[in-house]
């Protein structure tokens, strides 16, 4: 039983959020942007135990923006979690039986779901704020009869188990006898009755070895055995020194963790390793508890969900990467945030969440896989989905219509005949069409995904984009931002080469789903024009076309753009130190050309050399080509804005 959807209103800067989650989900954005708060709003709606069960909140949980505003005067918190099927039946029979009364199933898609709603809101006749746990509808409303039952959410937090791990992970406190893992391991040992006889007697032995090996330890134990005489007034011998306890649960509650240092053959205590050894051991610790304790000591089906806060805390970037990867061993629901751009690159972008802040309240984007639009249900609708199943379905529960795909034109029409007259539904058939076109197909997915890995994965921690076509584009515009004395790193602004990283396309259409800013620049050729046509297939209108794309002069690339624009000189020193023969000579017809054509045959070196010689000579800014100066200094205003 899997989380697949989570909707948060009014908890702290989570003013209107869903957030669909899949079995890894990755929450990133810059620092309280809302991560956290999702994760501690999990918290709040799962809790351990109905036992006593009072309000999570406190005051600052409500959302509130002015001076006035207090958890009395709020709209009130909403944090909705909806469990669902990912195919009919996927549940186990026992599960389905003991829950029976709070699962809800699609009638179209067959699949089975529970909606647990946790909400707080001041009560003016009861003049407190009332707190109350219910199941819900597949249409919102609460459930009655046996799904209103109290005994509910005992029945079904037996089955889901949420566990927190912040930031601050001490070894020290998760390897203790308290401990959220660790100590309940300990608590459930088993040991027979024989075996604890046994081993007690073992003890008492070894503690008695212990101390008379050294005849001091007996003059201590005489001097404090006074204490017994003085207050007891009794005889004997009252008082002993333990050296070990004497019991295996005390035995067991004082043991530690050891690992051998790297190139020693000494172990030392895992505290006394560094933060990064600490931090990946709690991790793993967790694991150790869903194998030894999770299935055994509660229901078969119980699901876990782990809800991580940096992972790469204290890890260098070859280990956060190897963590990454490794992860998908915990045999959990994984919910992590991470400000780690190694972390990222392990991370395909479908379970990646971005947190942006907007003023008082928080977004969060990502990458859809399908789009809907509300619309009446009609004969002829249901038809039109069964014939073109799977890329479009309709959910009768609640008139939604999805497309997982980029809806064509054709099949826009085709809908629109559908409801002739309804200009409302015409409406909401048009935002569908519009927002599908920010469909990233899998080859689009895996050629961006490979970039991440490959080259980096810090562009969704970017303020801005600035894409160009290769390499050579991508080692010169950084260059020229320097001389302008705008470093873009510094600005915000990371620089992506396209061509032998997926197409442009997209890119722009991961840019849109995650609201990034982007600028491109590019070839004015034909390979140059075919690049700007994939942009527009991604439904960028003519007049965002005219104020992000920018082809250089018509007919140029870049290495004819740099010839003719103020670099002519440089290549020819470039050219002659290299003993490269020129059949031209400056001032012939077609000499630029043949220059250009030379520098094409290595892209990458001559831009390195050029580089170098404009260093040598200390250029200053006047060598930045206009056009490349207002197309960095525009990208730098976007990112500044965002």
């Amino acid at each position: 039983m899997k989380l697949r959807e989570v909707v948060i209103k009014n908890f702290r800067c989570l003013v209107d959020l869903v957030v669909p989650i899949t079995d890894t989900t990755v929450l990133v954005g810059e620092n309280n942007s809302g991560k956290t708060a999702l994760l501690e709003a999990l918290k709040a709606a799962l809790p351990r135990g109905t036992a006593g069960r009072g309000t999570p909140f406190d005051e600052y949980d409500y959302h509130m923006v002015k001076t006035s505003d207090s958890p009395q005067t709020s709209e009130g918190i909403v944090i909705e979690l909806w469990f669902r099927e990912d195919k009919s039946d996927e549940w186990p029979v026992p599960l389905v039986q003991a829950l029976d009364p709070i699962i809800q199933t699609d009638p179209v898609m067959d699949l089975d779901s529970i909606g647990l709603r946790l909400s707080s809101k001041y009560d003016g006749t009861a003049k407190e704020i009332v707190t109350k746990w219910e199941f819900i509808a597949l249409d919102g409303q609460p459930l009655g009869g046996k799904g209103a039952s109290p005994y509910n959410l005992g029945r079904f937090l037996s089955y889901i188990r949420l566990f927190y791990l912040s930031a601050l992970r001490s070894s020290d406190v998760e390897f203790s006898p308290r401990s959220q893992f660790w100590g309940r391991i300990l608590n459930n040992l088993e040991i027979s009755e024989e075996q604890r006889k046994t081993l007690s007697e073992e003890l008492t032995k070894l503690n008695n070895t212990l101390l008379t090996a050294d005849p001091r330890l007996e003059q201590v134990r005489v001097s404090l055995d006074k204490v017994q005489r003085i207050m007891a007034m009794g005889t004997g011998q009252n008082t002993s020194i333990q050296a070990l306890p004497l019991k295996p649960w005390d035995l067991m509650s004082k043991s530690e963790v050891v690992i051998k240092a790297r190139g020693t053959e000494s172990y030392f205590p895992l505290s006394r390793h560094g933060q990064g050894m600490q931090s990946l051991a709690v991790l793993f610790l967790f694991q150790a508890y869903l194998d030894v304790l999770l299935k055994p000591t509660f229901q078969p089906e119980t699901e876990a969900i782990l809800a991580l806060e940096e992972p790469e805390a204290h890890l260098h970037p070859q280990a956060t990467r190897a963590l990454a990867v490794n992860l998908g061993e915990v045999k959990s629901q994984k919910i992590i945030s991470s400000h780690s751009p190694y972390f990222i690159q392990e991370i395909p972008f479908t379970q990646i969440r971005l947190f942006r802040r907007d003023g008082p309240s928080s977004k969060v984007l990502y990458v859809k896989r399908s789009f809907t639009a509300n619309v009446p249900e009609t004969k002829e609708l249901i038809e039109f989905c069964r014939n073109k199943t799977p890329k479009f379905s309709y959910h009768i529960s609640d008139s939604t219509l999805s497309v997982s795909g980029r809806m064509e034109e054709q099949e826009y029409r085709d809908l629109l005949r559908l409801y002739s007259g309804q200009n409302g539904v015409h409406a909401e058939l048009k935002r569908l069409k519009n927002e599908s076109q920010l469909y990233l197909s899998d080859n689009d997915l895996r050629d961006l995904d490979t970039y991440a890995k490959r080259i980096r994965g810090d562009v969704l921690f970017a303020r801005a984009w600035l894409l160009c076509e290769g390499q050579s584009d991508y080692l010169l515009l950084r260059y020229f931002a320097e001389l302008l004395e705008k470093p873009l790193d510094q600005e915000g602004v990371t620089i992506i080469d396209f061509q032998n990283n997926g197409s442009p396309g997209a890119f722009v259409g991961l840019a849109r789903a995650f609201e990034i800013p982007w600028i491109m620049v590019c070839d004015n050729d034909d390979a140059g024009k075919g690049f700007v046509n994939q942009v527009k297939d991604r439904g960028v209108t003519d007049d965002e076309i005219k104020e992000l794309v920018r082809p250089l002069e018509d007919g140029f690339d870049f290495e004819l753009f740099l010839v003719k624009n103020g670099f002519i000189q440089e290549y020819i020193q470039i050219l002659t130190e290299q003993r490269v023969s020129l059949i031209k000579k400056e001032g012939d017809a077609g000499f630029e050309d043949e220059i250009a054509s030379m520098i094409r045959k290595d892209k990458t070196g001559y831009a390195n050399a050029l580089i170098e010689k404009l260093r040598t000579a200390g250029a200053d800014k006047s060598r930045v080509p206009h056009f490349f100066e207002v197309a960095i200094k525009d990208i730098i205003k976007k990112a500044s804005t965002t």
